[in-house]
């Protein structure tokens, strides 16, 4: 018996990116979609519903959608120099949209207009028709009560709607093979295996082996292929993998502070994780930046004045901050607002200093010779993906759109993206921040100190690497008098915000920083090191515990 599930049971079920690579063989041929099994049942299924489907004395559905997500996630994990277990899994997810009304008043709404069913991973034509039967006719009895209660709440508000509930978009025909990994297993295995085990192994590493409490490691790969059709004509398959193995490890200070620090490669093709020589030496940097860091003086003092991001940390900030405000989401009924968050009404406004530019564009694959988690050719409602530009002389000219409407956006450019059985809205894909006006690093630093200096500072700060808006996770203390580094822990920022994006930044690097997010929504955001004129750093609350009583075995 098949059984219908709600979409909070799979919330947090993973994702994984669609493949550029993959998406340029696609075939625009229909021909091509009936030679696909999946497929071949999700069109029988949906014009059968499309003709039949009717409640006596209710509406027909004008929009259907079916969409097929089939995961596979293999996953090794490996601790203290041992291998601690693997696994497979492989499962598909079908999940069916049904509107009912038209493309400017329909039943869609802030309870969701979906129903799921976990079905059949061995082709069975019957099999699958049934799970999205038993979805279209759970979804469209769901319409039917969501636009009665829809008509039934706009008689109360006072302003009318600001934008239609549904953009017409062209039917797109995109037919791209099936992706298959490429990952040697066995090889990785041993190296995740091997870099466990590091910290007591190297000889770089002998001197404070004694002090790592934890060394953790997992290798993971992630094949996701998305068939999408609907009674509009598209049709879809999209299929990609990606992988990613990763290392942390954990130690203590002195005074009992607890101290994380990771390494992880990722990519889309086994040749984008590097040579086991590279992953060794990423480990080593890793471990010796954590003893060096357990060694480090705690922040004392609170600071404020100018402050060196990396473009590392740049990215990060970028991500929790700006990218998110970009994505265009309908207000709720009777609000006269155009979007909601924090650019709700900045649209033309400036966001940035009038030197920056952000462009979110999906299509770009590869950085400077680095693979690009974000990268997709058509997005999770069968639209192309479209470069867009929203920023341009640090004015916001324009949001990331999916097929809900916002006022002054009437169509999709193509950035509706779902994790697997959840829906699509808008995100980014491969953000990128750009300056007309860069310097060199050592120009950079140097204008930091200089700053210090003329602000009667003894020493100014470098975050080298940040965990949130306000954690730096790598953090130095540099002096003004002769430029020395000195490492720093404890520490948290302050005033770390928009507004700081806006009117903070002074100078930006010529060396922009790849940061790619791997997990349900992979994307990328690529930064350059910013210097900002007045930031808060002060020591964190924070609570340590007692260090082990005894030393680990030898």
């Amino acid at each position: 018996m098949i059984r219908t599930l709600t979409y909070g049971l799979l919330g947090a079920a993973l994702v994984l990116p669609i493949s550029a690579a993959a998406q340029t063989q696609a075939s625009s041929n229909t021909a091509d979609a009936e030679k696909d099994p999946v497929l071949t049942a999700m069109l029988t299924e949906l014009h059968r519903n499309q003709s039949q489907l009717q409640l006596q004395n209710f509406e027909k559905p004008y929009y259907i959608e079916y969409r097929i997500d089939d995961v596979t996630q293999y996953e090794a994990s490996a601790g203290y120099g041992a291998l601690v277990g693997e696994h497979e899994t492989h499962r598909r997810i079908a999940r069916v949209v049904v509107r009912v009304g038209d493309y400017k008043l329909d039943s869609s709404g802030e309870r969701g207009d979906a129903s799921l069913e976990v079905t059949s991973i061995d082709n069975d034509a019957m099999a699958l028709r049934y799970a999205l039967w038993a979805a279209t006719d759970a979804a469209y009895k769901n319409a039917l009560n969501n636009l009665t209660a829809k008509q039934a709440a706009l008689k109360s508000v006072q302003t009318p709607p600001q934008a239609d509930d549904f953009s017409h978009e062209k039917a797109v025909v995109s037919i791209a093979p099936v992706a298959h990994p490429d990952l040697d297993r066995a090889a990785w295995m041993q190296r995740l295996v091997e870099a466990t085990g590091t910290y007591r192994s190297d000889a770089a590493t002998k001197d404070f082996a004694a002090e790592i409490q934890t060394s953790e490691g997992t290798l993971e790969s992630r094949l996701r292929t998305e068939y999408l059709v609907n009674t509009e004509g598209t049709i879809v398959r999209k299929s990609g993998v990606t992988y990613r193995a990763e290392v942390q490890a954990e130690a203590q200070a002195a005074d009992g502070m607890r101290l994380e620090r990771s390494y992880s490669v990722s990519g889309v093709t086994n040749a984008d994780l590097g040579s086991a020589e590279h992953f060794h030496n990423g480990i080593l940097r890793m471990l010796t930046g954590l003893n060096n860091l357990r060694l480090a003086p705690v922040m004392a003092d609170e600071y404020h004045g100018p402050v060196l991001f990396s473009g590392g940390a740049s990215a990060h900030v970028f991500d929790e901050l700006f990218a998110r405000a970009l994505a265009a989401h309908r207000p709720e009924l009777g609000s006269s607002a155009r979007t909601v968050g924090p650019f709700a009404s900045s649209y033309h406004t400036r966001v940035l200093p009038d030197f920056m530019k952000v462009i979110d564009d999906p299509s770009l694959t590869t950085f400077d010779g680095k693979p690009v988690l974000g990268a997709y050719t058509i997005d999770d409602e069968g639209v192309p993906a479209q470069a867009v530009t929203a920023v341009d002389n640090g004015r916001l000219l324009s949001y990331l759109t999916g097929r809900e409407p916002i006022r002054d956006f009437p169509a999709s450019n193509g950035h509706a993206r779902a994790a697997t059985a959840g829906a699509a809205t808008p995100r980014v894909g491969v953000l990128h921040i750009e300056s007309s006006e860069t310097i060199s690093p050592d120009e950079l630093e140097k204008k930091l100190v200089a700053m210090g200096k003329d602000q009667g500072l003894d020493s100014v700060y470098l975050v080298d690497t940040l965990s949130g808006t306000e954690r730096p996770r790598t953090l130095f203390r540099i002096k003004v008098s002769d430029g020395s580094r000195e490492m720093v822990r404890g520490a948290q920022l302050g005033d770390v915000d928009l507004r700081l994006l806006r009117s903070g930044i002074l100078a930006v690097g010529n060396n922009p920083y790849v940061a790619n997010t791997f997990g349900d929504i992979p994307s990328t955001v690529i930064a350059p090191p910013l210097l900002f004129d007045d930031v808060t750093v002060k020591k964190a609350e924070q609570r340590n515990d007692k260090l082990p009583y005894y030393p680990p075995p030898q």
